[in-house]
This record gives structure tokens, sequence and C-alpha cells, in this order.
């Protein structure tokens, strides 16, 4: 237990320094600057919970998680960093705690900041309900992002460095975005967080529990996937 704990504050270390996770969140809160325009508080964050669904999750999320396993690669560290008297297994769940740890950070962080400037800005229709209620909707969703995410981590270490999964990850923004509003989508893992968010009013194609699954499955897929591969491909 105690190396894997070791690898796990080494990950978070890593990670922290790292200009790739900072310029995520620089950009995370200059787009909800931009979304200062709403009337109120609940459309405010409605507006702050959608970037999350889409745009944060699936390319925020998806970059932080392609740059921590990719820049192994391209940094040409893999073969330093299997060498060390940790099991690879270890390596890759260590990695996969970092991303966890500071992308919940990240949404913490733009939410007190979206916080911030919505008592800056003197928004009406303000309460503790609301701030409850969005602060779980985002964690979820944030939540079903970090599991969409896992898949990348594989198509790093397969591709051997972070522009392949960087692709995907766009690719599959787009996927949501076409195919999130039709039948189709509840069986798209990736349009799954939107459609979450969309639960709470009218949805025309209503989430079931296959959907959810899907989720839970392309995460564990992902883990499984770059576990064995860092343990039976990278000799």
């Amino acid at each position: 237990m105690r190396p894997l704990l070791t690898a796990c504050s080494v990950e978070v270390y890593k990670l922290r320094r790292s200009y790739v996770l900072w310029g995520t969140l620089l950009f995370i809160l200059f787009v909800i600057t931009l979304s200062l325009g709403q009337p109120n508080w609940p459309s405010f964050f409605e507006r702050t919970a959608f970037l999350y669904a889409s745009v944060f999750g699936l390319l925020g999320f998806g970059l932080v998680t392609s740059w921590t396993f990719g820049r192994e690669y391209s940094d040409r560290t893999l073969k330093d960093l299997l060498v060390l008297p940790v099991s690879r297994g270890k390596i890759a769940i260590a990695k996969y705690v970092a991303i966890i740890f500071w992308c919940f950070v990240m949404m913490l962080i733009s939410l007190v900041y979206a916080l911030i400037l919505g008592f800056a800005l003197r928004l009406p229709g303000f309460s503790f309900a609301i701030v409850q209620h969005y602060l779980f909707l985002i964690l979820t969703i944030g939540a079903l992002h970090l599991l969409l995410s896992a898949p990348l981590a594989l198509l790093a270490c397969i591709s051997r460095g972070y522009l392949v999964p960087i692709g995907f990850a766009f690719t599959t923004l787009m996927l949501a975005l076409v195919f999130g509003p039709t039948a189709i989508g509840a069986y798209l893992p990736w349009s799954v967080p939107a459609l979450h968010l969309q639960e709470s009013g009218v949805s025309l194609f209503p989430l079931l529990a296959t959907s959810y699954l899907l989720v839970f499955l392309i995460g564990l897929l992902g883990l499984i996937g770059t576990v064995t591969w860092l343990q039976n491909r990278e000799q």
C-alpha cells in the first residue's frame, strides 16, 4: 500500500508542476468570465454546468489525461519510470489518481471563481440551495467525464504521445454535439454528461440505466486496458 501512496504523491506533484494543468484551468476561468451576461444566478450556474458537460469535460479533462500519460513518451522518461521499484499497474493507477485529484480541484476553484464573479456583479436570485444543487450537479458531471477520459490514457500509451488522444477527445466532443440531441445520444457515452444536465428539465430523450452503465464500462475498460498495456507491452 505504501508504494502506491508514494507513487500517487509523486504523480500529484508532477502534474502540479505541469503548465498544461494550469493552462487548462486558466482557459476554464476565462470562458466562465465570458458567461457573465446571464441575468441571474440560476442561469449563470446553468451555463457553467453546461460548459463542464461539454467543452470543459471532454476537452479540458481529456487534455490533462492525455498529457499525464503521453508526456512520458514525448519526454522519453517512460523507461526511467518503469524501472522504479513500483509495479506498472500501480504507476498507472497513481496517474489516474493524480488526474482525478487535480480535475476535482479545478472544478472547485472554478466554482469559487464563479461565486466571486457573481457577487461582484450582484447577480439576483442567489440562494444556498442553488449553490448546493449546481455544486453536486457539476461534480457528478465531472465524475462522468473522468470515466470517459480513461480510454485516452490507453490511446496515449498505444500512440506513444498525447496528440492522438487529444484528437480523439475533440472527435468525441463533435459527436456529442451532433448526436446528443437525438435518440442516439442516450446510447453514446460521450453525450451522457450533457444529457444528465438536461435531466433536471424536460428532456426529449431521457437517459436510461444503460446510458450510465456504458459510461462506467468505458472507464473500466480504459483503466484495465492501460494497466494491461503497461504491464505487457512496455518492456
